[in-house]
């Protein structure tokens, strides 16, 4: 009786360590707020899509890479031309690259990722955008 007490108590023991090690590893990787309006922050690791601002919003977003401190995925960003005005959403759409970097932790304590290097592909222009940490009324 005792072994077999024991037996249970070891699978017990062995099934909760595999459990709690998938929440810590995936915990490890960081994440981007997927829209920017939302308090508190929708946070995800690898987001299909994601609108760090107003009139801007990443789609079809592949994910290449992801580690603790970096990301790269490419996607499809939509910017809002606000021509003739902003109410009027006129889009144009790039395919990109997207480079992500500088770790930092939102008022929840989740990893974001605050910072994405965005490539056009058509024309290999770059720019560095600032990704929000935290909801718009946070």
């Amino acid at each position: 009786m005792l072994k077999r007490v024991l037996a249970v108590a070891t699978c017990a023991v062995a099934f909760s360590g595999a459990v709690s090690a998938v929440p810590a590893a995936a915990a490890a990787k960081p994440a981007v707020i997927v829209d920017y309006g939302v308090t508190p922050a929708k946070v995800k690791v690898k987001p299909a899509t994601f609108r760090p601002y107003k009139d801007v919003e990443f789609t079809s977003v592949h994910w290449t890479k992801l580690t603790a401190t970096t990301g790269a995925a490419t996607a499809v960003q939509r910017v809002n031309t606000c021509k003739p005005s902003c109410a009027d959403g006129n889009y144009k759409s790039d395919k990109v690259t997207l480079t992500f970097s500088k770790v930092r932790s939102t008022p929840r304590h989740q990893k974001v990722f605050a910072q994405v290097k965005v490539t056009v592909t058509r024309t290999h222009k770059s720019t560095t955008l600032a990704l929000p940490t935290r909801g718009e009324w946070e």
